[in-house]
């Protein structure tokens, strides 16, 4: 077999990249995953790693001892995902003849679906980040936006000033996949944004150059990992259990959306989805939601 050794892996993860346009984050998630599996190829067969000598059998092996760790079936669906992807590159470029991963049967996704908070429990979480400082300020514009815009985490901290359009009350938004989109902001998040933009974001950096919306305390652009930590913060003042992450104000955008009579292509246009299966799950949590209140609340239920 015509194969290079593992430096298929660096140009795999430029190919991704550069052609595919796939974000950094998942190419640096690929790379951990090739790197895991080809350790595991030398380790299991005492020879080094070319990716045109691997079986089928030996992917298997790989996968069962993945299981048989306890990792979760989603970090094995995307790992296998990521040795579907590189195969599929290294034929196509002619690097390996044979695909190990045709013969694999595809593995099944659970199905879990998104959790979601009540409408009274994202208004008490709002109703905790109170203040007259900058950091409460700038949270309140986080929060308030997280949930009336519906978007990810990443596209937050990823928003720069001439993203915001307040005459048009919308922000434009990068997301998955280098795919644009526009925002609606609503009232509510358009008063704390601009509260924050007008009071906060200079005391918190003067710096002209800086074109993040949402800074940090020491005047750089804030992460998502802090985003997080924030929100922890404020679930445990408000006492809300389950402590939902930041991604459950963009499930309850949706949630909340389709139970007040919103109809699923718009949804799926709002959330960015680029297959309205991915948004169809939202109507299996607001049939769940409807039954729970119609059990709650029916006097013969």
């Amino acid at each position: 077999m015509i194969c290079l050794p593992d430096d298929t892996i660096e140009q795999f993860l430029d190919y991704i990249l550069l052609e595919r346009r796939l974000s950094p984050r998942t190419a640096s998630s690929y790379r951990l995953d090739l790197i895991s599996f080809s350790r595991f190829i030398e380790k299991s067969t005492s020879k080094d790693f070319r990716p045109g000598s691997v079986q089928s059998m030996e992917i298997r092996k790989y996968l069962s001892s993945l299981q048989s760790r306890g990792l979760a079936r989603r970090t094995m669906l995307r790992r296998l995902a990521a040795l579907r992807s590189y195969y599929k590159f290294c034929i196509r470029r002619g690097l390996c003849d044979e695909n190990p991963t045709d013969s694999l049967a595809p593995m099944r996704r659970d199905k879990r679906l998104p959790r979601a908070m009540e409408l009274a429990d994202v208004e008490a979480f709002l109703a905790t980040i109170d203040g007259g400082g900058p950091l409460k300020i700038r949270d309140r514009a986080i929060f308030e936006l997280l949930y009336s815009s519906g978007l990810r985490l990443s596209e937050l901290v990823g928003l720069n000033l001439r993203d915001y359009d307040g005459s048009g009350s919308t922000v434009r938004v990068m997301g998955k996949g280098s795919k644009e989109r526009i925002a609606p902001v609503g009232s509510i998040a358009k008063f704390a944004l601009e509260r924050y933009l007008r009071d906060a974001r200079s005391v918190l950096s003067s710096d002209k150059d800086q074109k993040a919306i949402f800074l940090s305390r020491r005047g750089g652009r804030l992460t998502g990992r802090q985003v997080q930590r924030l929100m922890r913060g404020y679930d445990i003042t408000a006492g809300l259990s389950g402590s939902p992450s930041p991604h459950a104000l963009r499930h309850s955008f949706a949630t909340h959306l389709l139970d007040s009579g919103a109809d699923l292509r718009s949804v799926q246009e709002l959330l960015g989805h680029s297959d309205i299966s991915s948004t169809q799950i939202y109507t299996a949590v607001s049939r769940e939601r409807l039954m729970e209140s119609y059990k709650k609340n029916h006097p013969r239920s």
